[in-house]
Parts: structure tokens; sequence; C-alpha cells
């Protein structure tokens, strides 16, 4: 792994793409339903480890469908209903419905088909001139993100500074924000790690000890302390 403590290059980006769903059930599968559903007063406790997994399994799937469409999953008939229970409200934003999809095995497995998928994109773009190519994101002045109603400017400009490359402010734009696939894949895996944090802050706070000590957590600690 590179010094930085989280995945920077093609293959380290791959290879944890293919870890980071393990490593998340490992410090799920034990906790009991009223465990997985704890919240706190803290900032990264607001939501619960399952509402956490839930979130990883949502974001993952969803930028990736973003990038390259649902058909691009490695699913073999889309049922384009489970997408439709995608949440994305002010107030309960990025994740699926707790009704139809609160099954931390379920939420598992959904998430490990999204980073698979995630791990062979990245491996197919190291290989390829992808550095002129970028999705371009502008927001209004006004525009928040979820429930915190951080300015979407701010908390863009905050992951903006923890990229080394591929995550540029667009000149041509007032809020423009330009990314390439590569630095958008891995934009969405330090997403993921953070919330492997929150998982693991609610087990020490639940008084147990990380399945997996030596898993890379918290890609955007610098962007996202600790409150």
């Amino acid at each position: 792994m590179s010094e930085s403590l989280y995945p920077l290059t093609p293959s380290e980006i791959a290879h944890v793409y293919r870890q980071i769903p393990a490593w998340s059930m490992g410090e799920l599968i034990d906790l009991s339903e009223e465990q997985l559903d704890r919240t706190g007063m803290e900032e990264w406790a607001r939501w619960s480890p399952r509402r956490q997994l839930s979130h990883m399994a949502y974001i993952t799937t969803r930028w990736f469908m973003v990038l390259y469409g649902a058909t691009g999953l490695p699913w073999p008939v889309v049922d384009m209903s489970q997408f439709a229970t995608f949440i994305n409200t002010r107030d309960d934003d990025r994740r699926f419905s707790s009704k139809r999809y609160g099954d931390i095995e379920w939420l598992h497995l959904r998430f490990s088909e999204a980073c698979e998928a995630a791990a062979n994109q990245v491996e197919k773009l190291a290989n390829e001139d992808s550095a002129n190519k970028s999705l371009l994101f502008v927001f209004t002045d006004s525009s928040v993100v979820g429930v915190s109603e951080e300015r979407s400017v701010d908390l863009w400009s905050r992951c903006m500074k923890c990229h080394p490359d591929g995550f540029t402010i667009d000149p041509e734009h007032g809020h423009g924000f330009r990314i390439t696939p590569l630095a958008t894949l891995r934009h969405v895996l330090w997403d993921d790690l953070i919330h492997l944090r929150s998982i693991r802050l609610h087990r020490e706070a639940l008084g147990l000890s990380p399945v997996y000590p030596d898993a890379p957590v918290g890609g955007y600690t610098t962007a996202y302390p600790i409150y």
C-alpha cells in the first residue's frame, strides 16, 4: 500500500475494491440486530452500522451506473426495480430502502458485485489513456448535500484537495468540477473507506475490537475528521 495508507495506484485501488466487502461484512457479522441499528450523537455515528453498509452498497452501485450504465453491472438480468429503491433526499440520503433491503446479507451481495465490477474497470483504465476523459458536475451556489446541508461546492472542494490528480475545477463553469474515470472510481472507494472507519468506530463504542485491524480506513481523513 502507498505511504498514504489508502489506495492510490490502479493496482492498489482494484485490490482494495475486491477486499472491502469482506472487511465490511467481517465487522458486521457478529453484531446483533440492535447493535446493527446503533446510532450516537457523534457525527460519524448518525448513521448506524447497517446504514453505513447500505450507503456503501448504494454509492458504489450508483456511481458505477453514472459511469457505465446499469448494464455494466455483473448481474445476468438487471432488475431495475431495485434501483427504484434508491433513497436520495435531503433528510434520508444515499442508501437502499430499509423497508425492502435492510438485510446485511443482501446489502453485502450488492456491494460485492458492484466492487468487483469497479475493480475490473480500474484494471482496464490502468492500460488506457483516460486522462482526457472526464465527468462534469456543475452545482449552484445554494446546492447542499444531505441532512448536513453543507454546500456541495464546499464538500467537493474539500474532497478535491485529497486527490493527487484527476479531480479539477472547470474554469468554464462557476461551480464546475471535472473528474476522470479513474479518479471517480478512486473517489468512490475512498468514500467507502470512510464508512468502514465509521463501522469500526461503532464497534469500538460497543467495546469490540476490529476484525480486520490492518485494513485501510478513512481515505478522506483530512476532509472528514472524526467528531
